[in-house]
């Protein structure tokens, strides 16, 4: 699912700021092109919430990096476009995921935009017939 997520914010990314700004899911060391944006999961937890429903909480955290002489302007005007275009995403299945607890903080000359998607996921598991035929009968006085 996390991969879903992932794919889901790489497309809403390149559908706004277009293929100029080369997109990183996966950590690369050196000869990054930038700009570029790099998309980390920092943290995704399961829980169980009701049978076989569990409740998935994923937090990412979308680095942004350019060679733009004016870094805090350019990284403002970054984080304002991200607040609105990953509000909602979508999955490859059509489903549209809310990003909530936004927020971004600039370490070291590098955008770090915070962003949550919370779903809830369905397991299918095999029903069992649980009671065989059952028969009754029933005598009535009268």
């Amino acid at each position: 699912m996390e991969t879903q997520i992932i794919n889901g914010i790489s497309t809403k990314l390149f559908e706004t700021f277009g293929p100029d700004y080369t997109i990183y899911s996966e950590n690369v060391e050196q000869f990054l092109k930038e700009p570029c944006f790099y998309i980390e999961l920092i943290s995704s937890n399961r829980k169980q919430f009701v049978a076989n429903r569990y409740k998935s909480d994923n937090s990412f955290d979308i680095h942004f990096f350019t060679s733009e002489n004016e870094l805090k302007n350019e990284f403002r005007r970054i984080a304002d476009i991200l607040f609105d275009e990953l509000e909602y995403i979508q999955l490859n299945d059509g489903a549209l995921l809310r990003g909530i607890n936004m927020h971004y903080e600039i370490v070291d000359d590098v955008l770090h935009f915070f962003v949550d998607y919370n779903l809830i996921l369905q397991k299918n598991i095999e029903q069992k017939d649980l009671m065989q035929n059952y028969e009754t009968k029933i005598k009535t006085k009268g």
